[in-house]
């Protein structure tokens, strides 16, 4: 029993080492704390006193700019007085002379006198002088140029293209006098890029303007001699020996510590060109230069911080600096200061440590001699604990005492009892887990494993247990992947893991929590627990998903065809090589690229053929660009290219080129050859457009130039294509309009029998009544209406209007020849034409054999198969078939032969030249011939001449029409002129 008392001899030690210990750790972390943040509290004055001098230099730059701007605005004032109060004493002379000489002299004498007065005075050391002229422009006095006197001025003008004359005279007629500035030269320079402050004041007894101006450059001329001459303007912050310097863009020097010297090329000891560095940090929008100061005069070759900034108006920089040496002693003198505080907190610390040990040994002492009894009290109860799970039978005890410590000693051992038996139920529970389990040693042998653990890699107990982790997972496995994570919870941390493990399964993804396992007094872990879950198909899960987003955004920004980017990834692309361009003051191209009649190849064989060739086209363009370049598809056949990093517009001509060289070998699909073309368009940043919609929008108006200019071309944008882009809009809105209102109508034009001149037929011809321009001739907007299909609601219209006319007109027994309707390929491409030919015969009641549908050859010649078969069906209902502008296109004899028509139209441009010219008689003539030897009436157009009315007849023309016998004509006006003609 004494020896285990003899524990607290030992305990005095213990503690008094403890309180040592406690006091230096205390003290030594005191001290680190307090030294650590005197270092970061002296770093963080460093800074703070450095961006104070920047926020000084700062400041006095931004004084002395503003004092030079308030002394500019100051000078510009004064000029104005003066100019002003020049002119009104030169009125008032005038006035005077007037006013005396009014009733002696006659009014040239009295001009001449004035005149002279007024050419002598002058102000402002002879700079300023008086000029006089009339409200024509005359120049009745100009002292510097008296070789203009005499003459007018209105047709002189500056260097910004304005005539000074007629705007100081818009000024005396509107307000009798007032400012008026511009840009002229001084005496003996050509150059008007002076900048002047004029007044002018009208003198009205001759309606004279009186004036005179002074170059604001003289007052600010002056202005700078003063700012320059006041050196005490130039310094500040005595203790820092601060001062202001300025200099001009070319190097030289305007004030202190080196007036007029050029500093252009002056170097510091490192090298550096310290006055260019300073011109070109005012320039790019002012900022701070550190540099070593070149040994000037009265100036030390020290480190040197200085702020600068441009005044591009004179071209000047200015600038502040402070030298950094004497920034760095004013630091070393805070921090010395700051030091010797840190040494008084020190001590006061030491102080009230030593107290506070004093308080603690005292307060031990007292708490010791109490333990001390307490402690003897336990010892009688931990001899009467019994060992094993045996209860200790209270009644062979006597006293009290010992009675309760053997009823807490038996309440110990059955709280043991039930903790072995939850511990055999939670072994129970860790087998029957499916997270493979096991403890691991130091020496990476397997101590023991749960039943999931065996499954896993289909082993018995006794092949794993007692075994190393090499033998199980083979050297080189363990040694580059369980190695790293078994040596890191062998040091005591505890941590969660993935990787893949080959098992009985095949190869596994396993997720996997590591924790130390530590015998008691340990200080490093005895060994470890790996907790494991086979996660392999959730893995696979997230790999799919992986894969699912990346597929998802690649498809956000990029063409599915062809994988190129996009219109949002376009975008983007165009607004980063803005900014780019921006940087770099270059250009950059954008290049909108339109296959040229790719229609007809998804038309005729199909989307398939065309997303191939889509695919190759992609292709050959992305080997002729640059990598900087992006090619896009927004659509279609439509393409942008986006060419960057170009200085003029001749780079990107020699990649066009370079593009429409692909063009050359055919695009193959399945043996199928496909000769193609393309239209491009150029729009060029900054000069037509500032931000990606306007340049695509502006490339495509000059695409559809490159298109109507033949295709197979390029075309650069031009501001006219936006008013034509404009124009398009607006008609094709209008025309819309006009659709919904009926604002058409339907005039018509005479046919004539050229043997008898008898009336025969007559052709129906749209007009638009325009609300705001009256009638309109197709010539103004068929073409919009093809382009938008409205002709197809249009055509619709002009043929079921055409019949209820004819109709009436044969009610009423004034017509019963035959009515010509023209049709559009559009009205056929786009429409079930024939369904409505069907309807409209059938709602007008007409005879199908007086209707003539027409039909341009150049529209036939397109697909000649396809009219053949539809012009056959129109045949079927009983229509009559014409052929109009025969000619002028490059028809087929065979196709020719082959086409069900009734009439050929010989086209106005041979007709015009009938008799006079023997090549368009001799065409005409031959038209004639082939009509006949076919069994084809003939019907010329534009008959403007009997001569030429002669001819055709002569010839065998069967008809004609044309302004000899009338002009197209509303339904009203012909049947007036039908009865007319019937009446005579």
């Amino acid at each position: 029993m004494s020896q285990k008392l003899s524990f607290f001899r030992y305990f005095h030690l213990m503690a008094i080492a403890v309180f040592l210990l406690f006091s230096v750790a205390f003290f030594g972390f005191s001290f680190y704390n307090i030294k650590h943040k005197f270092y970061n509290d002296v770093a963080a004055l460093k800074e703070s006193y450095f961006q104070t001098q920047k926020e000084l230099l700062q400041k006095e730059v931004n004084r002395f700019i503003e004092e030079i701007d308030q002394k500019r605005r100051s000078a510009y004032a004064n000029t104005q007085r003066l100019v002003r109060a020049r002119v009104d004493e030169a009125y008032n002379v005038a006035v005077h002379i007037y006013e005396e000489n009014k009733d002696k002299h006659s009014p040239s004498q009295i001009q001449e006198r004035i005149i002279q007065t007024l050419r002598m005075l002058r102000y402002e050391h002879n700079k300023g002088y008086f000029f006089i002229l009339d409200l024509n422009g005359t120049a009745m006095l100009l002292t510097n140029h008296p070789e203009m006197e005499g003459k007018t001025l209105l047709n002189v003008h500056n260097i910004e293209g304005r005539c000074i004359a007629k705007g100081m005279i818009d000024i005396a007629q509107t307000m009798s006098e007032g400012y008026y500035e511009y840009l002229w030269s001084k005496p003996f320079e050509e150059a008007d890029n002076h900048k002047k402050i004029s007044y002018v004041k009208r003198f009205e007894p001759f309606d004279w303007l009186i004036g005179t101006g002074y170059y604001v450059e003289d007052s600010e001329t002056q202005i700078r001699q003063e700012i320059l001459a006041d050196e005490r303007r130039f310094h500040f912050d005595d203790q820092q020996d601060g001062y202001v310097f300025i200099g001009t863009w070319e190097g030289f020097s305007l004030s202190y510590p080196a007036p007029n010297r050029n500093m252009y090329d002056t170097q510091d000891a490192q090298g550096k060109r310290v006055v260019q560095e300073l011109i070109q940090t005012a320039k790019s929008g002012g900022g701070f230069v550190e540099y070593v100061m070149p040994p000037l005069k009265n100036e030390k070759a020290l480190p040197k911080l200085s702020y600068v900034r441009a005044y591009p108006d004179w071209r000047w920089y200015v600038g502040a600096g402070v030298y950094v040496d004497k920034i760095e002693q004013d630091i070393a003198q805070l921090e010395a200061k700051m030091y010797d505080e840190l040494k008084a907190m020190l001590s006061s610390i030491g102080i009230w440590i030593s107290l506070f040990i004093a308080t603690v040994w005292t307060v031990y002492f007292y708490l010791n001699r109490r333990l001390r009894k307490d402690f003897e009290t336990f010892i009688a109860f931990f001899d009467s604990l019994s060992s094993k799970d045996r209860l200790i039978d209270t009644q062979s005890l006597k006293f009290k005492e010992f009675e309760e410590l053997a009823l807490h000693a038996n309440t110990m051992l059955t709280a043991k009892i039930h903790s072995n038996k939850h511990l055999e139920q939670y072994k129970k529970i860790v087998s029957s887990s499916e997270d493979f389990l096991a403890l691991i040693d130091r020496h990476y042998t397997y101590l023991a494993i749960s039943e999931a653990y065996l499954s896993f890699f289909d082993k018995e107990k006794e092949a794993i247990v007692g075994h190393t982790m090499p033998e199980l997972f083979g050297e080189q496995y363990f040694a580059e992947t369980l190695k790293p994570m078994s040596d890191r919870v062998l040091c005591g941390e505890t941590f969660e893991s993935e990787y893949w493990v080959l098992s009985s399964f095949g190869k596994r993804f396993l997720h996997a929590k590591y924790f130390p396992y530590y015998e008691q007094g340990d200080k490093l872990p005895s060994a470890y627990v790996v907790s494991a879950r086979d996660n392999t198909e959730k893995k696979a899960n997230e790999e799919r998903l992986i894969a699912s987003e990346k597929a998802l955004e690649f498809l956000a920004h990029n063409d599915v065809l062809t994988g190129l980017p996009n219109r949002l990834l376009l975008n983007d692309r165009i607004a980063h090589a803005i900014e780019n361009s921006k940087r770099h003051m270059q250009m950059i191209a954008v290049c909108f690229m339109d296959l040229d009649n790719f229609k007809k190849i998804n038309d005729s064989f199909g989307h398939s053929y065309g997303d191939e060739i889509l695919k190759q086209f992609a292709l050959r363009v992305q080997h002729k660009i640059r990598h900087c370049d992006t090619l896009s598809r927004i659509g279609g056949d439509e393409f942008v290219l986006v060419i960057e990093s170009i200085n003029e517009r001749a780079e990107v001509e020699v990649i066009l080129r370079k593009i429409q060289t692909i063009f050359e070998e055919p695009f193959i699909n399945k043996d199928q050859k496909f000769f193609l073309t393309a239209s491009i368009g150029v729009s060029l940043y900054p000069d037509h457009g500032t931000e990606g919609e306007t340049l695509i929008k502006n490339a495509d108006a000059a695409m559809y130039k490159a298109k109507d200019a033949g295709k197979n071309a390029y075309a650069f944008y031009t501001i006219d294509m936006t008013v034509a882009s404009y124009e398009r809009i607006g008609m094709e809105n209008a025309l819309r309009e006009a659709v919904k209102e009926e604002q058409f109508l339907v005039y018509y034009q005479p046919q004539i029998d050229l043997q008898t001149r008898e009336l025969i037929g007559v052709e129906a011809l749209v007009r638009w009544q325009h609300p705001l321009e009256g009638i309109l001739a197709p010539g103004r907007f068929i073409a919009y209406a093809e382009e938008t299909r409205l002709i197809v609601e249009i055509g619709a219209w002009v043929l079921r209007q055409t019949c209820l006319d004819w109709v009436a007109l044969h009610e009423e027994g004034l017509f019963s020849g035959t009515v010509s309707v023209n049709i559009s390929g559009v009205q056929i491409e786009f429409s079930d034409f024939l369904q409505t030919l069907k309807t409209v015969l059938n709602e007008t009641k007409i005879d199908p054999s007086v209707i003539e549908m027409e039909v341009t050859e150049s529209i036939l010649m397109h697909d000649p198969k396809r009219w053949i078969m539809l012009l056959k069906e129109m045949q079927s209902l009983g229509l009559n078939i014409a052929i109009d502008d025969f000619g002028t296109g490059y028809s087929s004899l065979s196709y020719l032969r082959k086409l069900p028509i009734n009439k050929l139209k010989v086209d106005m441009s041979f007709v015009k030249d009938i008799p006079d010219h023997e090549d368009a008689c001799a065409i005409a003539d031959s038209i004639i011939q082939l009509s006949r030897s076919m069994k084809i009436t003939t019907l010329a157009e534009g008959i403007e001449h009997e001569a030429q009315e002669r001819f055709l007849a002569e010839h065998g023309c069967a008809q004609g029409q044309g302004y000899l016998y009338a002009k197209p004509m509303s339904i009203e006006d012909l049947r007036r002129w039908i009865r007319q003609r019937t009446t005579t």
